[in-house]
């Protein structure tokens, strides 16, 4: 699919869903150090479960500061309905630890930095910088990367090839539009499995049309 397709199914997409009217498919939280924390919460959920554990947590835990000195288990408890309660509480551990003792308890505002905390890909970064910072990314999640590759924007599976292929054809100023519609249509028409391919506001547009 060339940029100007993939600019037109944007277009089709944001229509269908009338997204001047959506709030959004943004990561619970104010702080750098909220959004950072829910985006690892936000992984393998749905949405309502991440929004609800992250709430719970910053409810007692609102910073690094008192995430640092809280109890595991507690925090746990708090963020059991993410699901991976376990390996979340891990990962949020470790990540509040690196950047309690190694960033003056402040979340790095930049990429590569804060790939070097622990558990933070690109995607997380991605998130981080776009939702804390105000800094254009292109974020792939499951959603995004099935709906690229169905309409033909990317050839890989591979997120980063993904990544780089919408940036290349979609220009910046429509990246939150694609974060939104892509993710809408992925969770509605463009599922996993039996996609409803008749409904589709760009079935007509799609290269794995029925497949």
């Amino acid at each position: 699919m060339d940029a100007d397709t993939a600019l037109e199914a944007l277009d089709l997409i944001c229509r269908h869903f009338d997204l001047k009217k959506t709030e959004g498919i943004g990561y619970e939280g104010i702080t750098p150090y909220q959004i950072l924390v829910s985006t690892i919460l936000s992984q393998q959920t749905t949405e309502r479960n991440s929004r609800r554990a992250s709430q719970q947590l910053f409810s007692e835990y609102p910073d690094a500061e008192s995430v640092y000195g809280a109890d595991p288990d507690r925090i746990e408890e708090l963020v059991f309905c993410s699901g991976y309660y376990r390996q979340k509480t891990r990962s949020i551990v470790a990540v509040t630890r690196c950047i309690m003792e190694e960033h003056d308890g402040k979340v790095p505002d930049d990429p590569d930095e804060l790939m070097g905390l622990p558990m933070v890909g690109k995607k997380t970064a991605a998130c981080v910088m776009k939702y804390a910072f105000g800094r254009p990314s292109v974020i792939v999640d499951t959603h995004i990367n099935r709906v690229s590759n169905r309409l033909g924007i990317s050839e890989s599976k591979r997120p980063e090839d993904t990544q780089a292929a919408i940036a290349e054809k979609i220009p910046q100023d429509r990246w939150d539009d694609l974060d939104i519609g892509f993710i809408m249509l992925g969770r509605t028409c463009c599922r996993p499995r039996s996609p409803c391919c008749g409904e589709c506001p760009v079935d007509t547009l799609c290269e794995h049309r029925g497949l």
